[in-house]
């Protein structure tokens, strides 16, 4: 307060010999800042004598518990933080680019005027920022009819804290179900995160929407998430019955497969025993005896009684 009043008796002393010195009192509104967007900080002068046209002379802004001064205007040149500006010398209203969080707070504004010293004017800027559009998934990924599932909704880059809804596809509330939980990065921005656990979920209450308020209960986002299912219980009935169905068709599969390979060597039994089919005149067993008789064509035979076994050479012979 020392460093104040010494500026407002260099204020007054300055305005000395002008009779026509009368003071002002200046009122600001409190300011509602966004990151990254413009502050218009309205102000105005209250004169005590009515249609006086005041003109800002000197300039002095203050963030409460700061020391030296944010901003100034002395001689009509400015100093300090270039992101305050005084769009007019007619009107006491400031505007700040590009707000960020850290510049939330309280602020003395101090004036000279043509008309006199303004009395202390204070004013507060409360900054927000907007959350991103929010992101939704689930764990796991593919959900099982019946069983359980957690649904996630994920919003950032907002402040100050919000709040998360979840709303079925019939708009049932199922926030009081799912827990919120607040992070702060190193912007001093929030992120918002919210699980939804079910023990045993039912694809008929999808979609679900993801709805994002920010701290005055106003819609800032909203995101539906519809269920990825990837079938029946491993357990259940149905379940079972196709299991079945594909164990009989892989028994025919392999029914089919053994009545070809049969078949394959009965073909290679019976080019074996054509083989062993010659004339009897060429013929000699080691074992058993051999009956032959002369076809029409004048050529003689012999026959295995057993065409496809393989001990062929062992068993007697008979006539056909």
């Amino acid at each position: 307060m020392a460093v104040e009043l010494v500026l407002l008796l260099a204020l007054i002393s300055s305005s000395v010999g002008n009779a026509n010195n009368r003071l002002v009192d200046l009122e600001c509104k409190p300011a509602d800042g966004v990151v990254g967007q413009t502050t218009n900080i309205s102000c105005s002068f209250i004169a005590s004598v009515a249609d006086q046209h005041i003109t800002v002379i000197t300039v002095f802004v203050y963030k409460n518990g700061q020391k030296d001064p944010l901003f100034t205007i002395k001689n009509g040149s400015e100093s300090g933080d270039a992101r305050f500006r005084l769009p007019s010398v007619s009107d006491p209203s400031l505007e700040l680019t590009d707000t960020a969080l850290t510049d939330e707070g309280e602020y003395l504004y101090m004036l000279l005027t043509n008309r006199g010293i303004i009395k202390d004017g204070v004013f507060r800027i409360s900054v927000t920022a907007k959350y991103n559009e929010p992101a939704t998934n689930s764990w796991p990924e593919n959900i099982v009819e019946g069983q359980g599932a957690n649904l996630y909704c994920n919003a950032s880059g907002g402040y100050p804290a919000g709040v998360i809804h979840w709303f079925d596809k019939i708009n049932t509330d199922w926030t009081k179900s799912a827990t919120l939980t607040i992070k702060e990065g190193e912007d001093k921005l929030l992120q918002l995160s919210s699980k939804l656990s079910f023990p045993s979920i039912d694809p008929s209450w999808a979609p679900f929407r993801c709805v994002v308020l920010n701290s005055r209960n106003v819609q800032e986002g909203e995101s539906t998430f519809q269920l990825k299912m990837t079938g029946d219980d491993p357990g259940s009935p149905v379940t079972v019955t196709v299991g079945v169905v594909v164990g009989g068709f892989i028994v025919i599969v392999a029914l089919i497969a053994l009545l070809f390979y049969r078949k394959r060597i009965q073909r290679k039994y019976h080019q074996h025993s054509e083989r062993m089919t010659v004339t009897c005149s060429s013929l000699r067993l080691q074992k058993g005896r051999s009956y032959c008789r002369r076809q029409a064509n004048h050529k003689e035979k012999c026959v295995n009684s057993a065409e496809l076994r393989k001990d062929v050479l062992l068993t007697p012979f008979r006539e056909v």
